[in-house]
């Protein structure tokens, strides 16, 4: 018996897609890898024939250090009840130097994008499966922005 509903089951192959997109496709992230192309399309999939196909851990955390997040661990963690945060900034993948007005630039050119992206969407009155999949981009890279944040303050004070 399976212990989390199937909408839960199906968002790990959602957010692999998101994954997918932050390392610059599945055919680019195939190189970093043990997996080929074809099989990690269907990781992502939500068709019927590929309900039963899940990433392996170790094909995950490869995807997560491609995406710079810890994006399908996370997602793990939190269908446990859990939360995933830094150890160090060097370990969150946030760059050596300290807090700066780049970061803050660069925050708010993430937040911008998905407030364009949620502008777009609702544009049409409704909220397709394309607007989703950019939309669940555009927060994952605000979230990554807001993490080298954090990242860098608990550096800061260490």
């Amino acid at each position: 018996m399976r212990h989390f509903s199937e909408k839960a089951y199906r968002s790990l192959k959602c957010v692999c897609s998101v994954a997918y997109d932050l390392a610059g496709g599945n055919t680019l992230f195939q190189h970093s890898t043990r997996v080929v192309v074809s099989q990690l399309s269907k990781y992502a999939s939500l068709n019927q024939d590929d309900e039963k196909s899940y990433m392996p851990i170790d094909v995950a955390v490869d995807l997560d250090r491609a995406a710079g997040s810890p994006i399908i661990t996370g997602t793990m963690a939190q269908l446990l009840g859990f939360r995933l945060e830094p150890l160090t900034a060097t370990a969150a993948g946030a760059e050596a130097d300290k807090l700066s007005e780049r970061d803050a630039h660069k925050l708010l050119a993430e937040a911008m994008d998905v407030s364009q992206a949620l502008l777009a969407a609702f544009a049409d009155g409704r909220i397709d499966a394309l607007e989703r999949k950019r939309l669940r981009v555009e927060l994952r890279e605000v979230i990554r922005a807001a993490e080298t944040i954090l990242a860098k303050l608990d550096e800061e004070v260490a």
